[in-house]
């Protein structure tokens, strides 16, 4: 999973959460799926974008509630956007560095140079950023303040490894991740977040799921946590997606919980037709057509 491109999706059903989010006003039910795919080679990078695209168009009445963020490596942003279709946004992996500060320096890509190259949102967060490169949750919070003041959403991933979650400190270690960064949040911003829950135990070759149920749990935490010490408005507008080896045999089961408003997809998502049904079963699934 390191360095590849990251694509992302998201929203809720005709509901207030993600209603003023980024895209245009008057789509007011949004989702997020945010979709990471390996591809090194431009050529491959330029395939896959053009295949969303000629999968997308036949389906984009249906899909217009889908919110399609494509979060390639910094290299490549300009490159996406000039190829993607105008219903997509593009977003950036990362800001700054593993350490500040992140307004200046030699080979230090700022939130208004991500702006500057088309650049909407902001991936922060990601388990690879936490436990390889070190980035601690105050160092994060400082991320995301930055992107919001620049104009940027961001898309912040929490969650506990392994060890976190059989020492029983799961949930503990993911509200203690949300609230460093509610500290920098401001009232009005919480429209232009998204949390993603990495159970990171769950992600890569071979890994187990996370269940429905426990998904569920750690989101409501999530949610009722939010509602508690940012406010309604918090809890209401701001999204909260699953990433952990989602698919489009799986993915139903959790599109149809009433605090995954979406997802984050990493393999499943690697042929433009997989993420097409991923992006279907999730809309009916919001709006009442599946059931688990």
């Amino acid at each position: 999973r390191h360095g590849q491109p990251v694509w992302a999706l998201s929203g809720h059903k005709n509901g207030a959460r993600g209603a003023a989010a980024l895209i245009l006003e008057y789509l007011p039910p949004l989702r997020r799926l945010q979709l990471e795919v390996r591809s090194d080679e431009l050529n491959a990078a330029d395939a896959l974008v053009s295949a969303i695209n000629k999968s997308w168009a036949p389906h984009a009445q249906a899909l217009s509630e889908i919110e399609l963020v494509m979060c390639p490596p910094h290299v490549l942003l300009g490159r996406v956007r000039d190829r993607a279709g105008a219903a997509f946004r593009v977003g950036a992996q990362n800001v700054g560095e593993a350490v500040g500060p992140l307004d200046a320096g030699t080979g230090v890509t700022t939130a208004g140079l991500l702006r500057a190259v088309g650049a909407e949102w902001v991936v922060l967060g990601h388990s690879d950023r936490r436990n390889v490169f070190g980035e601690t949750d105050a160092l994060l919070a400082s991320k995301a303040h930055a992107c919001l003041a620049a104009g940027l959403a961001v898309n912040l991933t929490v969650g506990e490894t392994r060890a976190q979650r059989e020492a029983g400190v799961a949930i503990e270690t993911v509200l203690q991740q949300v609230a460093a960064m509610a500290e920098r949040v401001d009232a009005g911003e919480w429209a232009r977040v998204v949390i993603a829950y990495e159970p990171v135990w769950a992600v890569g070759d071979g890994a187990t799921p996370c269940t429905p149920e426990e998904t569920q749990r750690v989101h409501s935490e999530i949610r009722s946590w939010l509602k508690s010490h940012a406010g309604t408005e918090a809890a209401s507008k701001c999204r909260l997606v699953y990433t952990g080896s989602v698919n489009a045999t799986n993915c139903g089961a959790y599109a149809v919980l009433p605090d995954v408003d979406g997802f984050v997809v990493g393999r499943a998502g690697l042929e433009a037709s997989a993420l097409l049904e991923i992006c279907q079963i999730l809309v009916r699934c919001k709006n009442g057509g599946l059931t688990a």
